[in-house]
């Protein structure tokens, strides 16, 4: 099924009036900068992984469920092989403190055995480093209330995938030296990432794909407030995730309202 039509068989089309909290050009650009940041960072190296780019109807997708102000997932991305990330947070919104919040899960993820400690969540931060995840689309709504939360007043940010990662069984990429097994259509390397030469002129819509949906495993929301380090050699990269992390570190201790996180993380079920 065509991409735009099984957005219209879904009933995912958004009305612009109901954009509240757009995020901006900035944020957009940080959330698919830090993304694939840490995407060319990953330890150990992946063999191939893709680069991220923004997309225009992800986002349409996500802005039209936040709108909805439902703490759980979005029920209808199981026909369109979507994965999905949640955030919610009172006071101040922050896209980068929110990313940063997934990618601490990093700590708690053994690649070896693709495996997270039970009472653990991993899977925002796989979904973040799932090599064949090539689109994201983010949006945020500010909901006076929450349907399954009792958050008042808060921020609800949404970001979707497209291919969907997070299949049961499966690690998020292939360790290996950088690069190594890129394909024909992705040859160059840029910053340990598979490129097309020509990646921004290549800009069609993918078409939905009758492949596997991840299975569904169980998850629950929950907060976190551990530290995390970034580990191994640092680069240009790192420093930049490190700087992100300090600047957040001294906002929050500026804040008069303290903002509170939950995260939830989508795994799709087999149709």
């Amino acid at each position: 099924m065509h991409w735009n039509v099984a957005l219209r068989t879904a009933g995912l089309w958004v009305i612009l009036s109901l954009a509240v909290g757009q995020l901006t050009e900035q944020e957009k650009s940080n959330i698919i900068d830090l993304h694939n940041d840490i995407r060319s960072t990953v330890q150990p190296s992946a063999a191939f992984m893709q680069k991220v780019v923004w997309d225009e109807t992800l986002r349409l997708v996500a802005e039209a469920y936040a709108s909805k102000c439902i703490w759980k997932h979005n029920p209808q991305l199981e026909e369109l092989r979507m994965g999905e990330n949640l955030f919610v947070g009172t006071g101040p919104f922050n896209a980068t403190k929110a990313l940063l919040n997934w990618f601490k899960e990093r700590v708690d993820y053994d690649f070896e055995n693709n495996s997270c400690p039970e009472h653990k969540m991993c899977g925002h931060y796989t979904q973040m480093v799932w090599a064949d995840s090539s689109r994201i689309g983010c949006a945020t709504h500010f909901c006076d209330t929450l349907e399954g939360l009792s958050f008042k007043k808060a921020t609800l940010l949404v970001c979707d995938y497209f291919p969907a990662g997070n299949y049961n069984g499966k690690k998020p990429y292939e360790s290996g030296a950088p690069c190594s097994k890129c394909p024909e259509d992705l040859s160059s390397c840029e910053d340990n990432i598979c490129v097309a030469e020509n990646l921004f002129n290549s800009s069609d819509k993918p078409e939905s794909e009758d492949t596997e949906a991840p299975t569904v495993l169980p998850t629950h929301p929950g907060t976190t407030t551990e530290p995390f380090t970034v580990p191994e050699e640092p680069t240009q990269v790192h420093v930049n995730i490190e700087r992100a992390i300090e600047s957040e570190m001294n906002h929050g201790s500026k804040m008069e309202s303290v903002s509170a996180s939950l995260l939830m993380l989508v795994w799709l079920l087999v149709l």
